[in-house]
């Protein structure tokens, strides 16, 4: 009977290399914001036609915050594996999540391999930060075709909206002079109003590195979702895409999809002419050349050009506090030279330190 012991034991020993695993990863939510908490599920499926001891390594990723971890077991036929993962993305991007192997071990723990495994690797986007950030000064145009908004816009003389009792600032041309005289006191005519302008973001990254496409990509998305708030035209290009002039949150998500994996060029890419009554943003680290140029041909149509220099790639983030900075680089200094006449020519330049707060755009 030894050698049927024997057969027994290779026939244990060597089976477990028959394993097969399939299975997939996947995050409940796809498209997240960095520090924003969220779950991915492991769930995997062994095949083992003899009992093994399993031992599942699950990757770590630094960008979501997850660790390596390790999960073991025993089993025969088909084992089922699910296991929640807990994500914290830390940083923007499109991040594979964790990649998953499989050892197995026969029963006597003499041999431990790997068996191929199937299994389904999602991802998970992750946008740049958005933080509430002043926006330029626009100029705003009265379209037939702009949204009725409350509060800031322009008036639409062809909505007349009823009287109401007068408020300091408001114009003498609409006071209404018979709903005064029956009222006895001040009252005016209140029209409704109206906010069809645009805002087109346009991102240099010539030459830049990572902590330039970092704060670059997060002022452009707030700046594109505090625009969408309001209730304007949105657009963007950058290294990566081009999203269209649109009104609403799908436009913004796209947009913000686009900056999620924005990356360094070599050279600067053409600014881009928008339609006529559009505001345009640009912002650039060196401010080269080709760029203010841009920026100059762009205002005959624009209808207005806001030019943003980060000369340090960097400025200081809500809630951050940074020491003086002393000295100016090459780029600002070329900058400031020709900042009154690309003011007088309609582009209005912002510059962004690495010691100033977003606050300084509302200047």
């Amino acid at each position: 009977m030894l050698w049927v012991s024997l057969l027994l034991f290779a026939f244990l020993l060597l089976l477990p290399s028959r394993v097969r695993v399939q299975g997939r990863v996947t995050a409940r939510r796809e498209e997240t914001f960095p520090g924003r908490p969220g779950t991915a599920r492991l769930a995997l499926e062994l095949m083992a036609p003899v009992p093994v001891y399993y031992r599942v390594e699950c990757a770590g990723v630094a960008a979501l915050g997850l660790l390596p971890r390790q999960y073991l077991g025993f089993g025969m036929g088909r084992v089922r594996l699910v296991e929640e993962l807990t994500l914290s993305p830390r940083r923007r991007g499109a991040h594979a999540l964790p990649r998953v192997r499989v050892f197995v071990r026969d029963v006597f723990g003499v041999w431990e391999r790997e068996v191929p495994t199937a299994v389904i690797q999602g991802q998970v986007r992750v946008y740049p930060r958005v933080y509430p950030v002043p926006r330029p000064d626009l100029a705003l145009t009265l379209l037939a075709e702009g949204p009725e908004v409350r509060g800031v816009g322009l008036e639409d003389p062809t909505q007349f909206r009823g009287v109401r009792p007068y408020a300091p600032g408001d114009p003498v041309r609409h006071v209404h002079w018979r709903a005064t005289a029956r009222a006895g006191t001040l009252m005016v005519r209140e029209f409704g109003r109206v906010r069809a302008t645009g805002i087109w973001v346009h991102l240099d990254t010539s030459g830049t590195g990572a902590v330039y496409l970092d704060h670059a990509a997060e002022l452009a998305a707030s700046l594109l979702v505090r625009a969408n708030e309001e209730r304007l035209l949105v657009a963007l290009s950058a290294p990566g895409g081009m999203v269209p002039l649109a009104r609403g949150d799908e436009a913004v998500r796209r947009a913000l999809g686009v900056l999620a994996e924005l990356e360094a060029e070599a050279a600067p890419r053409p600014v881009p002419i928008p339609p006529p009554g559009v505001n345009l943003v640009i912002l650039t680290q060196h401010a080269p050349v080709a760029v203010v140029d841009g920026a100059l041909k762009a205002r005959s149509r624009a209808a207005r050009v806001h030019l943003i220099a980060l000369p340090e790639g960097f400025y200081l983030r809500p809630g951050e506090r940074g020491r003086p900075l002393f000295g100016k680089p090459d780029a600002v200094l070329r900058l400031l030279k020709k900042r009154a006449v690309l003011e007088q020519e309609g582009v209005f330049v912002h510059l962004l330190r690495g010691d100033d707060a977003l606050a300084r755009l509302s200047g």
